[in-house]
């Protein structure tokens, strides 16, 4: 399904979009709606269109964040192919885990916008976004062992 819609969106799709493409945003919105994921976390979108890209952004409501994207895409005959999240993050964490993504990606991409990449490697940019969560993450404090 997204091979086929990737090849759409890249040819250049028709406007309106077609069916195919409109059926997998939903699927893929529907496999993120599943997870029940809420609060700050930073996610990976890969557009594709004349000018395929990956987005790694943050949000406190991605449900809303992404149908905003969607609408924008879309209206540009661009479309989303695949998504990810990355795990719960602080407020105070979120901001230093998105500029650690995107250092990691300009080093190896040319950014189009501030959070977007051309012609990029969705799997590297979830790799990034991952491992940025991580190094950011708040862990609960452990108790030392006693001496």
């Amino acid at each position: 399904m997204q091979e086929k819609a990737r090849a759409i969106l890249v040819a250049g799709a028709p406007a309106p979009l077609p069916q195919h493409v409109m059926d997998l945003q939903e699927r893929l919105l529907g496999r993120l709606l599943g997870t029940g994921a809420v609060g700050c976390r930073l996610y990976v979108l890969e557009i594709a269109g004349p000018i395929p890209r990956v987005k790694i952004g943050r949000s406190q409501n991605f449900w809303k964040r992404v149908n905003d994207h969607l609408r924008e895409m879309n209206r540009y005959q661009y479309g989303l192919v695949d998504a990810h999240l990355t795990e719960r993050l602080s407020d105070r964490a979120i901001e230093r885990a998105e500029a650690k993504a995107h250092g990691w990606m300009s080093e190896r991409y040319r950014s189009i916008t501030k959070e977007e990449y051309a012609n990029a490697d969705y799997g590297f940019a979830v790799t990034c976004a991952d491992a940025a969560a991580g190094l950011y993450r708040t862990h609960p404090a452990r108790k030392l062992p006693p001496a």
